[in-house]
């Protein structure tokens, strides 16, 4: 969600959400567009988990996000939980996603507020709970411009998460170190359930630069959970971090630490997603009140 003006301490804490977007921050998110294969869609239907095809399990995770983008499109869920400084904050999401194109339409909620959010064409639309996010008066919408907020660099500090930048994590699932857990039942679907590590060299797509900031931020390993159906699709993906305060000394008992948990659940694949952006006469564009916020707050930090 998209803040404009200041909620004090409470916009703080929920501020850490912004490392949701490491992912785009490393530009590793929904800019990709040529993953989408030409895979039938999987059904909904209950399928036996399998790496028993002869595949091992580090090339079951290592398909799955390849798999789970062919199949087009999926109902999502998502959840995030976000603490630091002794605060924390939980948004929870429901709606639909397009894996190819980045589009996608959701019902956001946070300390019982809703927010609608689509995007479109690489922008970001929100609709505030009415009477919050300063809009000027005719106005219902506020409109971000991802490109230009990665860009700027203020992605990973921004209060702004395109869904499918999360998703993007797993395309940097590390081919080491690999769990296969067990199988679990997810709402009918048989899957198999993996731990897996992120590679932060993946993550930096070669960026050296970028790869020694993310190892300062998050450590030399960033942990994954990936539940796999039988067709190698991803039904679940849960991701934990724990972010230093940038520019200060690693301390792991440190209370500035910001800890983030994201749950991503999907179903329906194949689903229609019809997404359109707001009628340009009720946006307001406010992509740089919202880098220049990003920035005071990785000040703060």
């Amino acid at each position: 969600m998209a803040n404009v003006k200041s909620r004090g301490a409470k916009a703080s804490a929920y501020g850490l959400a912004g490392l949701l977007a490491v992912a785009a921050l490393a530009g590793c998110g929904s800019d990709d567009k040529g993953d989408s294969g030409a895979a039938g869609k999987p059904s909904g239907s209950a399928a036996k988990p399998s790496d028993a095809a002869g595949e091992s399990p580090s090339q079951v995770v290592q398909a799955a996000n390849k798999n789970t983008t062919a199949a087009g499109s999926a109902k999502v869920k998502i959840t995030t939980s976000v603490s630091a400084k002794g605060q924390s904050q939980t948004v929870t999401g429901s709606g639909v996603m397009d894996f190819e194109d980045g589009e996608s339409k959701l019902t956001m909620e946070q300390a019982g507020q809703r927010l609608e959010q689509r995007v479109v064409d690489q922008v970001i639309y929100q609709k505030p709970p009415k009477g919050q996010g300063g809009l000027p008066g005719g106005k219902s919408w506020m409109k971000i411009d991802i490109e230009k907020l990665r860009a700027s660099g203020a992605a990973g500090n921004s209060q702004v998460s395109d869904p499918t930048d999360s998703f993007a994590y797993s395309k940097a699932v590390s081919e080491k170190d690999v769990k296969k857990v067990g199988t679990e039942n997810l709402s009918g679907v048989e899957t198999t359930h993996y731990k897996v590590g992120l590679d932060i060299d993946k993550l930096a797509k070669g960026d050296a630069a970028q790869a020694k900031k993310l190892r300062a931020q998050l450590g030399e390993t960033v942990p994954m959970d990936l539940w796999i159906d039988g067709k190698g699709v991803t039904r679940r993906q849960q991701i934990e971090m724990t972010a230093q305060p940038t520019g200060g000394a690693k301390d792991s008992g440190s209370a500035n630490q910001g800890k983030v948990k994201v749950v991503m659940d999907f179903s329906a694949f194949g689903t229609d997603v019809d997404v359109d952006a707001p009628a340009a006469g009720d946006t307001v564009d406010v992509t740089d009140k919202v880098v220049k916020q990003a920035g005071q707050q990785k000040q703060q930090s």
